[in-house]
């Protein structure tokens, strides 16, 4: 794991103070939660799981689930199981999904941002997913060997466990649903997403096969620095639809993002732009950033700048990126 906050998630990680997707597939084209989608087995069994390189064991489905990040709440929703979502944190990061917005808001709020030690540990979890290993520094929570000891298990959205944040990609969404779904007794339901999804990678594929990629970069401002994410499940978004990532050969070994020179991106002058936003005051910072700092650059001065949400690349939210980036760079 690296020991910076990707830029992406810049905001939630510094309020941690770490030390470092929906499954909806869009308003006019996915269905929305799919809790009655298919039948689940009424005798389930013991699971083992393995994530991140550590193995989960489940006896029966847990009751009392945490999710750490608005794209896993998402997938849980999704999944059917809300009612076992007795927590959720850093919901001011990302709007939910409209299909899934009554039900977000019905799960209990442990934090707005990061969430500390005490309620997390007082929501008495059997079961945390969070969208990557850097909350567990054993500084605010304690770390995941540590909530092992304490009966509590963690399950890392698979494009996110350290040492595979550069070769995660789209497809990991389906490992991670077919694996929450045998851990929650939603196996049935977890096909019905994951063929949703395929369906929808599919459609998009055959609408950008025959276009040349356009080069972009992806960017997002913090703190009045500028950042570009390139590699892994971002890179993966971006060619699945119908883009070539600029900064895919230029990052320090083994980082999936990095903090650029303004300079640097105007020498490289993409024509496209994709910015990354986690509310819509934010998105509206982003673009007003990228106009100051970037007026050379022919993305800007042609108006080809596009606002993706940085949670389209976490989870099942990464197949709503590539829909939504795919419409936008050929419509």
């Amino acid at each position: 794991m690296l020991t910076t906050p990707a830029p992406a998630r810049l905001g939630a990680a510094v309020v941690s103070l770490a030390v470092l997707t929906s499954l909806a597939l869009g308003a006019c084209s996915a269905p929305g939660p799919v809790a009655a989608a298919a039948k689940e087995s009424s005798t389930p069994q013991p699971v083992n799981e393995k994530n991140c390189g550590r193995q989960l064991h489940f006896d029966t489905p847990p009751q009392r689930i945490v999710s750490l990040w608005p794209a896993v709440t998402e997938m849980l929703i999704a999944l059917g199981v809300k009612d076992r979502v007795v927590g959720q944190a850093f919901t001011d990061q990302s709007p939910p999904l409209a299909e899934y917005a009554d039900a977000y808001k019905s799960i209990p709020v442990l934090a707005t941002n990061s969430v500390s030690r005490e309620p997390l540990l007082n929501s008495r979890p059997e079961l945390i997913v969070a969208d990557g290993e850097y909350h567990f520094n054993g500084t605010e929570l304690p770390t995941i060997d540590d909530l092992n000891k304490l009966g509590v298990q963690v399950y890392i959205i698979s494009s996110f466990c350290n040492g595979q944040t550069t070769t995660g990609h789209v497809a990991d969404a389906a490992t991670d649903l077919a694996a929450l779904g045998r851990i929650t007794g939603a196996e049935g339901t977890a096909k019905t997403l994951i063929d949703a999804q395929a369906t929808e990678l599919d459609k998009v594929a055959k609408k950008t096969g025959g276009a040349d990629p356009v080069p972009l970069a992806l960017v997002q401002f913090y703190d009045n620095a500028l950042y570009a994410d390139a590699r892994g499940i971002y890179s993966d978004v971006v060619e699945r639809a119908g883009g070539k990532n600029i900064y895919d050969n230029d990052l320090p070994a083994g980082q999936y993002y990095a903090q650029i020179a303004v300079e640097d991106l105007a020498k490289k002058n993409p024509g496209t732009l994709v910015y990354l936003y986690n509310s819509e005051e934010d998105k509206a910072a982003q673009l007003a950033a990228i106009r100051e700092k970037l007026p050379t650059v022919d993305a800007v001065k042609n108006n080809r700048l596009y606002p993706l949400p940085s949670t389209d690349f976490i989870g099942s939210r990464a197949v709503d990126g590539v829909r939504e980036l795919s419409t936008l760079l050929h419509p």
